[in-house]
């Protein structure tokens, strides 16, 4: 008897009723979320939106109100950075699966001459290329505390 390897695609061939799975390759996804990352952490704008397809959307937090296309996705940029303009992400752990990846990490804003941090978790959607479609960030403010390090 032959054995099945279960593939992200077998997995979804065989489940009734199941969406195709987007062809974006994970390791394209995995340096999508690296350059996430980075650019974020170096406050490279135009990198950071580099990223998102033409007619993403951003919910961050889950439940605010969605930043629908890239004019919408820069504003919410602009004003992350007005809260504080240094923010570095540290990223804790990737799990890319079927088109998606969801993501533990660190964001590390500084707030007047305070280094703060919290943890986060980011769940993206990707189209063929590798760009994210859809990105729901999900955190707690009231986790927000003084870094120990």
């Amino acid at each position: 008897m032959g054995t099945t390897r279960w593939t992200t695609q077998v997995w979804a061939e065989r489940r009734p009723g199941s969406v195709s799975v987007m062809s974006a390759d994970p390791a394209a996804i995995l340096s999508a979320v690296e350059s996430y990352i980075k650019f974020f952490s170096t406050n490279d704008r135009a990198g950071y939106l580099s990223l998102f397809a033409d007619d993403a959307w951003v919910e961050d937090p889950v439940g605010s109100p969605k930043h629908q296309g890239l004019d919408a996705i820069g504003a919410f940029w602009d004003g992350s950075r007005e809260l504080a303009p240094e923010i570095e992400l540290r990223l804790i752990k990737v799990n890319v699966c079927g088109g998606e990846v969801a993501f533990l990490m660190e964001i590390r804003p500084m707030l007047g001459d305070q280094q703060m941090v919290m943890t986060a978790i980011d769940v993206m959607t990707f189209d063929d290329d590798a760009r994210v479609t859809t990105l729901r960030a999900y955190f707690d403010m009231s986790e927000m505390r003084l870094a120990d390090d």
